[in-house]
């Protein structure tokens, strides 16, 4: 069991956040194990013969997929913004100190390092470009053809997330996230049976990471120099990579685009994510869920600078219907 002792400034500062850096290393993880993430056999199909034969991303593949528990921490900083850009974060990646990136490396692999990590050992600042150029190509060959339809699944669940947490509190919030995560007395505990550590986050706060290519698993990275961070399976993971087509009923009856935006739904989104996912205009986007807030097939939910559109209980008895 993992514990993490969070005090009342370690709580105020709670955020969430969502990490392109962390989907590249987690969706790596799956391409080694499909079997355990049946969930995403659609996009391993895809990528996972290419991914493992192209001499190109060896160094990537050994720092990610070798290691068979641990992860060397500066392939994925705690992202410092809610919604970090790839690049931004492949940046954080180049910048790790030399020192830090040794002290990963020998963590994770002690005397057992791969020959294709020696020069990063050796020469980390020399090297990081060329591990953030692998990162760089894989997630253009990967990740980015899909990443519209994930920021918004990712999305919807840091404001159903957040909304609980401003609600109902932690002790409702933390538990919701995973079966493995629990909260009493103050103390955030994970049930990772290979790990028994406490960790007091001494003010340090807490970074909540949603994940789509994290499920089924809990990852946690608490120890010093990094930023506190829980990465936990995201609500809608399952409509990843099946999406229910528009009923064909209720498509002549409120129009095609409509009917795909009120199915698109069953995520809360926002207009720019709907719009990345549909191909609609962002303004066309737009007019269309004016009509069904008017309808009162959907409704509107704010988060900070954001405005969420989710399905109202109308909503989702006339598409089931």
């Amino acid at each position: 069991m993992l514990r993490m002792s969070l005090s009342l400034a370690d709580l105020a500062s709670i955020r969430f956040a969502i990490s392109p850096a962390w989907e590249v290393v987690a969706s790596l993880r799956v391409l080694r194990d499909p079997g355990a993430h049946a969930v995403h056999l659609p996009w391993v199909t895809r990528h996972r013969a290419t991914v493992l034969a192209s001499p190109g991303l060896r160094q990537l593949r050994d720092l990610v997929i070798a290691p068979e528990r641990h992860l060397p921490g500066f392939l994925a900083p705690a992202p410092h913004s809610p919604v970090a850009e790839p690049e931004a974060e492949f940046a954080a990646v180049r910048e790790t100190p030399a020192a830090v990136v040794r002290e990963e490396l020998d963590a994770v692999y002690g005397d057992r390092l791969p020959a294709s990590l020696s020069d990063l050992r050796r020469a980390p600042r020399r090297t990081l470009p060329m591990i953030v150029g692998q990162m760089r190509t894989y997630w253009g060959l990967t990740l980015a053809p899909h990443w519209g339809r994930m920021r918004g699944i990712l999305e919807g669940d840091v404001m159903f997330r957040a909304r609980r947490l401003a609600d109902d509190g932690p002790q409702r919030m933390f538990p919701e996230l995973d079966p493995a995560i629990s909260w009493s007395d103050d103390v955030l505990s994970v049930d990772r049976p290979s790990l028994d550590r406490d960790y007091e986050l001494g003010g340090r706060g807490l970074v909540l990471v949603p994940s789509l290519f994290a499920w089924p698993n809990v990852f946690v990275k608490a120890s010093e120099p990094w930023a506190p961070v829980l990465r936990y399976p995201t609500r809608g993971v399952g409509a990843m990579w099946h999406s229910e087509p528009p009923a064909a009923d209720l498509a002549p009856v409120i129009g095609q685009a409509r009917a795909t935006l009120l199915v698109e739904l069953a995520t809360p989104s926002t207009t720019t994510s709907l719009a990345r996912r549909t191909g609609l205009t962002p303004s066309g986007v737009s007019a269309h869920l004016t009509r069904l807030v008017n309808a009162g097939l959907v409704t509107r939910r704010r988060a900070g600078r954001l405005v969420f559109y989710l399905r109202t209980p109308r909503g989702d008895a006339i598409l089931g219907g």
